[in-house]
């Protein structure tokens, strides 16, 4: 065998090399670019961030990013530290948004929660005046929205999203660390969100 017939076979090999590389490196890119569109392509970025912690924030999720659709009168009961009350809430949740009409026992107004993707519309003398709506939103996201996406957009921020499912209730937690944040429970009338770092607890409860 001569020496052109060795340089035609690195030659040949060398190309097979760099193109398996390429193959490589673009299979790469493709999966960051799905895990970047997961963790930050898939939020309304001009809205302001939500603080899970004092140091740790994450953005909204865009509502085409909702698990189920939501259309009915409900039971809200919640507690912020020592102070309770109790409001009937219109809950609407579907890919458009979210949003809670809430009104007393004899259905007088008593504000509303609204979200669009775009902006958050936040206006009940019922919850907590240091209290952004962005927060309220971020807890009804945690509760009805993808597990998958709210997991990449939670561990973009270094916090853990876990999801178990049961046989009747399906369990959601926000962990910083191995400190629980925020706890979820989903049954089939109700869901309780509570939140042991702020102090805050809120049950929706369908009739």
């Amino acid at each position: 065998m001569n020496k052109n017939f060795w340089n035609h076979k690195f030659y040949c090999a060398f190309t097979i090399l760099i193109f398996c590389v390429c193959i490589f490196l673009t299979s790469c890119a493709s999966k960051s670019k799905i895990n970047d569109e997961v963790s930050s392509g898939f939020c309304a970025v001009n809205l302001r961030p939500v603080y899970i912690t004092n140091s740790k924030k994450i953005m909204l999720l865009l509502p085409e990013y909702n698990d189920v659709v939501v259309d009915s009168i409900q039971l809200l009961n919640g507690s912020f530290g020592d102070t309770e009350f109790s409001l009937m809430s219109y809950t609407q949740i579907d890919p458009t948004g979210i949003s809670l009409s809430l009104m007393n026992d004899f259905g007088t107004d008593m504000g509303n929660v609204f979200y669009d993707g775009e902006k958050v519309v936040f206006d009940s003398a019922y919850f907590p005046k240091q209290l952004p709506g962005e927060y309220i939103i971020a807890d009804i996201q945690n509760a009805f929205y993808d597990s998958i996406v709210l997991k990449s957009n939670y561990e973009k921020s270094g916090l853990i999203f876990e999801e178990e499912i049961n046989e009747n209730s399906t369990i959601r937690k926000i962990i910083d660390k191995k400190k629980v944040i925020e706890e979820i429970k989903i049954e089939e009338k109700s869901v309780s969100i509570n939140n042991y770092l702020r102090n805050y607890k809120y049950v929706l409860i369908s009739e």
